[in-house]
Order: structure tokens, then sequence, then C-alpha cells
């Protein structure tokens, strides 16, 4: 066996993560768990100057945050549930504005499985700290597992006795492994230009994210709780949206190079003024920044014992930036644990899953490049907008709404939007609008969305409310998908002879129904809420996609089956002793 190939973490091996953010935080959470799993004990030293429990700048990872739909199931199903304390609003829909009208698409399920968060606990000038960090929650998860957080700048990065040498605040430690999560917006990747390794860091553009602080009164009636995205003939716009959350809205642009024209050009379309406070002056904010993100991946992201993860090695194209962190991070850990560390096991089974981020980004450009001839016909807008409204107004397939949701979200792989905008139902479909949008001289859609006052209670909780009494599943109907229990608790009733019987008590972290994601069985058993309850659906389609790209998510699962098939043996050995004693007593 080759040296190179040796390379392995063991028993009280020492990992240095390089970046605090949700890739170091994820990394070093599923490393810790692996390892635990292996009967491996590993130390992991976190390097991350930044407090997230600081407001501003000393604590600002990039204030804009979306979690997908998918990744907020994704992490459920991992037991991982975002608080409402770290939730600033759960988004229940998405609300499209162009110059020919607006349309409103509501979230699947009608639940709130979609987070706005801020990175740090807040912008600059925040009065009161309502909130907790995103960046903070998961950097606690991780401790809880076992990391340890070093408040310093990693100054020098070296080989040093056949391992890596990590260097900050003048005091030096030797790693096993390096991870480098860091991101882009920073200095640190040039550390490895002398260390002679074939990294090259990935390209990027510079974007633009501003925060207006509204109020929460304020936001719920002209916003809601819905993320309000703008398709516009703007050149080198991408994307533009105002993400409601907590006190503040943040205004997020992507696209090529954004600078101050193109800026000023979208403040001042009449689709962005129609939906914001009139006395509000659009710009001027509360806080700001011009983040760069990456477009394209980088080249090599490994060498032996060391791996770079998230931004640092690939990231989705504009969207769900977190969630490609959670999936490198996980492929990372999961290569270090049961493979090894050398540039060869990562090139085998860490480099694939990076691979399959930036093979999807290409779909994703061709995607935008059609995106972009449709932003530039005013009878194309009108006619995704007809369409849209016309699927959201009826029952029936909804194919331009569900394209449009999983672009907005970055909740599906761009080859699967791609695909789902090949059939020929929404071929036809959307050619008949086109053709009825050439004809039309007055648009329809204008009045398709009708802002809501939607209140403020319970903004920030994800998932779908039920009071006590409610019915969450019930006996010998089909399920759609596996329910997260994520607060409160439920009895499970089973009806036998025209009674129910008590069956147990499920409480928060459990799943419930998680046979429809394995196979077409109507429920065994009714669930009904014992206090208020609040439930997460994890899709069915979204769940299967994630399992044969990641199958340590079956783990759980797999470990929940286990532990239900040992309760039904345990319930039958109880009937089976109860009916030998009443056998006994017939008998005598």
């Amino acid at each position: 066996m080759d040296a190179q190939t040796k390379l392995q973490l063991q028993d009280g091996s020492r990992v240095a993560v390089m970046g605090g953010g949700p890739a170091g935080s994820f990394f070093s959470y599923f490393l810790l768990d692996m390892a635990g799993r292996a009967g491996k004990k590993i130390h992991v030293d976190i390097y991350e100057p930044r407090d997230f429990t600081i407001v501003g700048p000393p604590g600002c990872n990039m204030c804009g945050g979306i979690i997908s739909e998918s990744l907020v199931q994704m992490l459920a199903t991992e037991g991982i549930a975002l608080p409402p304390t770290v939730v600033q609003r759960g988004i229940s829909a998405y609300v499209m504005h162009t110059d020919t009208g607006s349309v409103r698409i509501e979230t699947p399920a009608q639940e709130k499985r979609i987070g706005a968060v801020f990175r740090g606990p807040g912008p600059r000038g925040l009065k009161e700290l309502k909130w907790g960090s995103f960046d903070g929650h998961l950097q606690s998860l991780a401790v809880q597992k076992g990391a340890n957080v070093i408040r310093a700048r990693v100054d020098e990065v070296a080989r040093a006795n056949g391992r890596v040498r990590v260097q900050a605040k003048g005091n030096g430690a030797e790693y096993d492994l390096l991870a480098v999560t860091t991101g882009i917006n920073t200095a640190a990747l040039k550390l490895f230009e002398g260390l002679q390794i074939k990294y090259q860091p990935p390209k990027t553009t510079k974007t633009f994210i501003r925060e207006y602080r509204l109020g929460e009164e304020t936001i719920g009636k002209y916003l809601g709780s819905a993320m309000h995205v703008f398709l516009l003939n703007l050149p080198r716009l991408e994307f533009a949206a105002f993400v409601p959350k907590g006190d503040y809205v943040t205004l997020c642009l992507l696209g090529e190079e954004i600078d101050n024209k193109l800026l000023e050009t979208f403040l001042n379309a009449p689709e962005v003024k129609q939906i914001m406070p009139l006395e509000l002056d659009l710009a001027r904010g509360d806080c700001q920044c011009s983040p760069r993100i990456a477009v394209e991946g980088a080249v090599q992201p490994y060498d032996d014992r060391i791996v770079f993860i998230g931004d640092s090695g690939v990231t989705r194209l504009y969207k769900d930036g977190i969630g490609a962190a959670y999936r490198t991070a996980k492929s990372a850990a999961t290569t270090c644990v049961f493979e090894g560390i050398s540039a060869e096991d990562f090139r085998k089974h860490y480099l694939p899953a990076c691979k399959n981020i930036a093979n999807d980004n290409l779909v994703g450009k061709v995607i935008f490049l059609v995106t972009r001839i449709i932003q530039m016909s005013r009878f194309s807008r009108r006619a995704v907008v007809r369409m849209t409204a016309r699927e959201q107004a009826h029952s029936g397939a909804r194919r331009m709404s569900i394209v449009l949701w999983d672009m907005f979200t970055g909740s599906a792989p761009y080859r699967e939007i791609f695909v789902r905008t090949l059939h020929p139902a929404f071929l036809i479909r959307f050619g008949l609008d086109i053709v009825g949008a050439l004809f039309s001289f007055k648009s329809s859609a204008r009045d398709d969305y009708t802002r809501r006052q939607e209140g403020v209670s319970d903004m920030s909780k994800l998932g779908k409310l039920y009071e006590p009494g409610d019915v969450l599943l019930k006996q010998g109907e089909a399920s759609e998908g596996m329910l997260v229990l994520l607060e409160g608790e439920v009895a499970l009733m089973r009806e036998q002879n025209g009674q129910e019987v008590f069956m147990g008590v499920r409480g928060a972290g459990e799943f419930l129904g998680e046979m429809a994601l394995l196979e077409k069985e109507v429920q065994t058993a009714t669930v009904r809420a014992l206090s208020p309850v609040r439930v997460l659906t994890v899709d069915k389609e979204n769940f299967t996609r994630r399992i044969h790209e990641d199958p340590s998510l079956a783990w759980r699962l797999f470990g929940l089956l286990s532990r239900r098939i040992r309760e039904l043996s345990q319930e039958s050995a109880m009937l089976k002793q109860e009916l030998d004693r009443l056998t006994e007593r017939g008998g005598g």
C-alpha cells in the first residue's frame, strides 16, 4: 500500500479548522459525531477571530442569510432544529414582481419551511438584541460536540514534521489535519500560496447587501412573511430581493459586479417603490456591505492533510451557499473519518461532492442565461406572471410555480429545475401564455398580488402549528412525507374494535410517519396533539434525493426504525403475557 494512502486520523489526532462560519461549524460537528461512532477521540480547534455574540462588524458574517427549504428539512432529520431565537422570520411565500404585474407563490404544504436569519446577531446600530446569530448557533452545536473555539486569526500556515503547523497570535501548534473554511472575503487564502500545492481559489463577483430597520409591525403590514423578488430588465442583475427579518428588511442584489449605478437604477424602479413605505429613503440604510461570492469552484480544493470546504472550495451559484457548506462539510468529514486524509483520499471521496455542485452550477448558468432572455422581453415576463397566477388560482399541476419556487429558494438542484422546464406540459402551457401575452395589450396580472397584513405573532417559527386535540396524521390515510416534531407532545392512538387505544407519546425531536418515506403505506395510527405542537414536513422527493447523495442520512432513520421495532417487540411481549394470564385464569 502506498504511504500516501496511510494518512488517517487516529484516536487522539488533532484537527485545526480555519474559520468558524457554517462550513467550519458543520465540519467540526460532523467530524466529532462520526469520529465518536468510529470509537475515535479527536481534538478539534476552531480558529475564528469574530465573536458572533457582538452586534455589528465585530460579529458580522455578511447579514443576508436564507436557509433553503431543503436544508431546513435535512437539518431536521440530522437532529439539528433551528430555534425561534435564531430564525428572524419564517418565510411562508415568495412574491414575484415584474413591470407587467406581481404574483404570490405560496409555500408547499402551507408551512414555513424557509428561514430568514442574521449570520451574526444583527447589523450595525441594533438597539435591542432579540435574536441570536445563525453562525453562532451552529458554532455552539460544534462546541457541544467537543470542539474548542480559539478567538484568533491564523497568521501563518506551514508544513512541519510531516504535519501542518498553524500560527495565530504568536502561538503555534501542529495538527494532523487542517480544514480551511474561511470563505472568500478574507486574505487568509493567500497564506497557502507558499505551500507549493495545486489549490487555486474560486473566481468571484461582487454583490450588494443593505439593511433597513422598519420594525416588525411595519414589515408585517408591507411585506408580511413573504420574500419579495424582482424579475426586471436590468443588465448584469441576476437576482434581487427584499428579505424580511425581525425588525429589519435585507436588500440583496446578485449578479455581475454590482455597482452604485445598478443599485440606483434598481431602487428607482416603480416595482420596488410600490412595495415599501413611501416615507422610506431607499438610498439610505442602517448597514450595508459589498461581499464577494464565488461563481466558479476552486482548483484542487485539497492536499495531504489539508482540505478546503464551503466557499473556499465550491458553493452553489447565487443560491443556497449555506446548503453547499453543509454538503461539502459533511462529505469532507465522512472522508476524513472513514477513508483518510491524504490528497488521494480527498480526490476519490471528497472531490465528487465538489464536482457534483460545480457541474450543477454549469446547468445553473444556462438557466440564468434563459432567465436573462426572458427578462429582456416584456411579453415573456408577462407570460411568466400569467402562467404562475393561473396556477396559484386553481388546483392542479403548478409547473411554473415549482420552477420559480426552487429557483428563488435554491431548494432543488439546477439540473432538476432545468429538466422540469423541458416537460411537454410545461412547454405547451408556457407557449400558449406567450402567445396570449403577445396579443394582450393590458396586463391582467397586476391585481393577482394583494398585500396581506399577516401580523407579527410566531413569525420566526418554522413548520406548521397545531393546537391541543388537532389531528396531525389519521389512521388509514396516506401521508406525503415524514413529520419531524419540533415542539410539544403528541399521542399515538390506534383504532381497534371501534375504540381508540392509547399507544404512547412522542416528544420534540421524534419522527412521525417515517414509513411514508420508504413505501406507499397508510398510517397505522392516529397522531393527535396533546399540547401546542410545531412540526416540519420532510418531502419524500427531497429526502430520497439526499439519501442518494448522502447515504449517512439514513443512519438516524435506521436507528429510529430499530427502536420502533424494539418497542413493538416489547408491546407484543406484554400483550402475550396478559393473554397468558387470562388463559390461566380461564383454565382455572
